[in-house]
């Protein structure tokens, strides 16, 4: 059964707008109150509509029905919900399994990895934008926080500290309207759809004799969004469509209303209908400028990752000690360390995110305990002694893609190129190996060890990379971005300082990234080519590393030629053998593994033996299906803190024009009204224009 569309929802009672309650430690004892008279005054209305709209086997239950109405003050309150059954949704699907990537041609897929060419899709597809929201002094919110708190003992290590407590997280300073109309004036002919993701609720239990099934739940939606313009197919401003979408629906395992934005991101990859490639926001993300897909996504390039390359998040699990959000992005490098060697890992950058629908399926099949486990914590402070960490889903994600592309590298040279079809290795591999990256076999001392130098590489020279996105169809190419490194030119961390090496041409020599490579400490005393490839790969990542950077120089200036197997290599048919992942062979990819020690990386069991295999033809779809490229974007991260601090914050913004993409968080600790007012000010003068799904109040 599909899920639900949003036009089969019902809206609740909608109220004139008013300021929000205000929180205070006497929350506890005025939310029963608060909520009987919010509901009660709409229940009518609630039951009427879906009276109108379901065909129930027993009238009876609305025989009974007996509420009575509060005064006329209580339409000061003002909230709107969307109900919906979720014994109406789909029953948790079959466990995760892997999307295609199929975004360039085939025909010119070849000349692109082996020489360099241009090769791009004819289509320039439209992205999603995505965000996730809640509006944390919705009484319901509350009400469902303070139950769930409640569920755990005074000294259970598992409760939530009083940080879900803080005011901050419940103030409200517009910044979704704001954040969607920002996207809207610098984005719009590039965009899909929007999505809206949010919280929903239990209706609450406000008269002895009402009675209703449980599996109905009331859906959050924003006070300014105007119901009276839903249709079929959502909201829409122009050719822009927006839709939301509730947690029930996208939860596999779904405990109740979830507070942890880490859980909420675990299921990133079960929105229904999502492009393949999707712009992730959150509600305090804007954009200040004009901006191309060529920040986030085409064809030509691949995915576009924003990273803090001097800030880095070390590979060991992290401690009681360790705090914030470092705890999810140190559990998720620990198990990126543990599938692909140990090493630090930048910060990936909060700001708006492209993400691949594939690489999320690909994530949770990998790793599905860690997104179970993080996805029933509902708060994010629920980790107790001894227990993992939430994952940070868009942490993994980015480093994911970079991880695979360069294991991806490697095996194609050691196991698709040198290694012999039954995975053996021996002296004539080894010296192979060798000589191909350079190295002299005859030395006199018998100690082969040689220097590696980075190339020059023309990949991303400003003129070809704006060629290439002309030719492709993305009109005002790079725009205010810049590309800094491309995974064609090898891996982006071998080496990594404060920023991501660049190896145009007009680099000097001397800033050319170098390392050293030994013989025996790579390559010698196997007997297998997976077993090479493990070792340099991941046991000794200073290896693999090398071995890139000295292929990349060999390739040449542009391609990953000296990667690349023979064009008629082949695997054979082996009768009677079957393939080693069931249903998965149509899609290249390398071992689904958690330990990189667990995975069998030889030629049978990666490709299968079902039937007969072009080695180059399979390998030229595993690495497209793993393209990025390092972008530089430029970006604010600010902070609101009080008046005046704010007020210089929004002067400066508002005097910079060069800032692209902007972040502002809520760290006020005084002056909350004069912050809210300024930054309101600041909102309203950036983007002043409603969309059509507002309400006009």
């Amino acid at each position: 059964m599909p899920y639900p569309n949003t036009a089969d929802y019902i809206p609740l009672a909608l109220f004139p707008p008013s300021q929000k309650a205000p929180i205070s430690s006497s929350i506890c004892s005025r939310r029963r109150v608060f909520l009987a008279v919010l509901f009660s005054a709409s229940v009518l209305t609630f039951f009427v509509l879906l009276r109108q709209s379901f065909q129930y086997s027993d009238d009876d239950d609305f025989d009974d029905l007996d509420v009575d109405l509060f005064p006329e003050a209580t339409s000061s309150l003002h909230t709107s919900y969307l109900p919906f059954e979720t014994s109406l949704l789909p029953a948790p699907g079959p466990a995760p399994t892997l999307k295609p990537v199929v975004d360039l041609p085939s025909s010119c897929l070849d000349a692109y990895y082996s020489q360099g060419d241009l090769c791009y899709s004819s289509q320039v597809p439209k992205l999603d934008f995505l965000w996730t929201w809640v509006n944390g002094s919705d009484p319901l919110e509350l009400d469902a926080k303070l139950d769930a708190q409640d569920t755990y003992a005074d000294d259970d290590p598992w409760r939530p500290t009083g940080a879900v407590s803080e005011v901050r997280l419940y103030r409200n300073h517009d910044e979704l309207r704001h954040s969607l109309r920002s996207v809207l004036a610098n984005f719009r002919k590039y965009i899909g759809h929007f999505r809206l993701l949010t919280s929903d609720f239990p209706v609450p239990a406000t008269t002895p004799n009402l009675t209703l099934s449980a599996s109905w739940r009331l859906g959050q939606i924003p006070q300014w969004l105007d119901l009276g313009k839903h249709t079929h197919s959502g909201w829409k401003d122009g050719a822009v469509s927006l839709d939301v979408v509730h947690h029930a629906q996208i939860f596999s395992s779904y405990e109740g209303t979830n507070f942890n934005s880490l859980a909420i991101e675990t299921q990133l990859g079960h929105v229904p209908d999502i492009s393949d490639y999707f712009v992730y926001m959150n509600d305090d993300l804007y954009m200040m400028r004009p901006m191309t897909p060529a920040s986030f996504y085409t064809s030509a390039y691949g995915i576009v990752l924003h990273m803090e390359a001097w800030l880095k998040v070390p590979p060991s699990r992290p401690t009681h000690e360790t705090m914030g959000e470092w705890r999810g992005m140190g559990e998720s490098n620990y198990m990126l360390s543990e599938r692909f060697g140990a090493r630090e890992r930048p910060y990936v950058m909060h700001q708006a995110k492209i993400v691949s629908s594939a690489m999320l399926a690909e994530l949770e099949t990998i790793w599905p305990g860690a997104f179970a486990r993080s996805s029933s914590h509902r708060f994010r402070e629920t980790s107790g002694p001894g227990a993992p960490s939430d994952i940070n889903t868009l942490f993994l994600h980015a480093h994911f893609i970079v991880e695979r592309a360069r294991e991806a590298l490697l095996w194609a040279w050691v196991v698709g190129r040198l290694g012999a079809l039954d995975d053996s290795w021996g002296a004539w591999e080894g010296r192979t190996a060798w000589e191909e990256l350079g190295g002299e076999w005859e030395v006199w001392d018998d100690e082969r060890e040689m220097d590696v130098r980075g190339a020059w590489r023309s990949t991303l020279e400003r003129k070809r990379v704006e060629r290439a996105l002309a030719r492709s169809g993305v009109k005002g190419g790079l725009g205010s971005t810049s590309y800094v490194f491309s995974s064609m030119d090898g891996y982006a961390y071998a080496d990594l300082g404060d920023r991501f090496q660049s190896s145009t041409p007009d680099v000097p020599e001397d800033e050319l990234p170098t390392c050293r490579i030994n013989y025996d400490q790579c390559f010698a005393g196997f007997e297998r080519a997976s077993d090479v490839f493990k070792h340099i790969a991941f046991k000794d990542v200073e290896c693999g590393d090398c071995v890139i950077s000295a292929l990349v120089r060999e390739s040449g200036d542009l391609g990953n030629a000296a990667f690349l197997p023979h064009p008629a290599r082949k695997l054979p048919l082996v009768p009677g053998r079957g393939p080693s992942y069931e249903g998965l062979d149509d899609i290249p990819h390398l071992p689904l593994v958690e330990r990189w020690q667990d995975g069998d990386f030889s030629l049978g069991a990666v490709m299968g033996t079902a039937s007969e295999r072009n080695l180059r033809a399979w390998i030229l779809q595993l690495l497209q299906r793993y393209r990025y490229v390092m972008g530089y974007t430029p970006a604010s991260f600010e902070r609101l803190e009080d008046p005046q601090q704010t007020a210089d914050v929004m002067e400066r913004l508002s005097e910079n024009h060069e800032v692209v993409l902007l972040c502002v968080n809520d760290d006020v600790t005084e002056g909350d009204a004069q912050v809210a007012a300024t930054f309101r000010t600041f909102q309203d003068a950036h983007w002043s224009k409603r969309a059509t799904w507002e309400r006009h109040d």
